[in-house]
């Protein structure tokens, strides 16, 4: 099922997922479920080349710095975006008159930069 915007119709970028019945998956697999099984919307983003190739470097950086007993599960690129949007979300972020993305980049720089002092 596709998620709607507002007022325009079927957006493309992003699919409203029903996970399978968790306890069907929980039977089927053991009682450990899969972390992805449990996510319900499937986000596709459109990214600047030197955004992916950071979010793979770093993603790399992270599983190669991780001890063999460190290893509870796989940090992806998914992981990385989901953590920032929590981090978002926990910044209090002046949104009046924000024009364009280089005006969002500068007021959430300031929120960041605000939070630490």
């Amino acid at each position: 099922m596709k998620g709607t915007a507002l007022g325009k119709g079927v957006d493309a970028l992003f699919e409203v997922t029903k996970p399978e019945h968790l306890d069907i998956i929980k039977e089927k697999q053991g009682s450990k479920l899969p972390k992805f099984r449990t996510f319900e919307i499937k986000l596709s983003i459109l990214l600047k080349a030197n955004q992916l190739d950071y979010l793979n470097k770093f993603e790399k950086k992270i599983m190669i710095n991780r001890s063999s007993q460190n290893k509870k599960e796989r940090i992806t690129k998914n992981s990385i975006i989901r953590c920032a949007v929590d981090l978002l979300s926990k910044l209090d972020i002046d949104t009046k008159e924000i024009a364009d993305e280089r005006e969002l980049s500068l007021r959430v720089n300031r929120a960041v930069l605000n939070d630490r002092s």
